[in-house]
């Protein structure tokens, strides 16, 4: 009997100081300006979202991979038009590069993902 409340006494204190609940952390954000992804390395933890808007009058994609070549990790986005967005959340800590398809020749239209715990 003693130790089921104490059970219960615990449990209570850990929901009210929200150890059980913890808020996800916010999302990061990255801008896609003059051709250019802003910040071009970007740190994150397991889970977080990943959110690029596009500035740009022109489209850009957010392709998985190295030296110009889609590696498959994640699904490639549509074209992102002037405006609109695209998020990513990725489980497994790692690193990611990425690069836009349409503009792959260009070292500003690359980046990396640094996933930790």
């Amino acid at each position: 009997m003693i130790r089921r409340r104490l059970f219960a006494v615990v449990g209570l204190l850990l929901l009210a100081s929200g150890a059980a609940t913890a808020a996800p952390p916010p999302a990061v954000k990255v801008t896609i300006r003059d051709h250019t992804f802003l910040p071009k390395i970007v740190h994150v933890k397991r889970g977080q979202a990943i959110i690029w808007t596009n500035v740009d009058q022109d489209s850009h994609t957010i392709t998985s991979g190295a030296n110009n070549i889609d590696d498959g990790r994640w699904k490639t986005s549509a074209l992102i038009p002037d405006g609109q967005s695209f998020t990513l959340r990725l489980e497994r800590p790692g690193t990611y590069p990425y690069f836009c398809e349409p503009h792959q020749y260009q070292p500003s239209m690359h980046g990396t993902i640094l996933v930790t715990h």
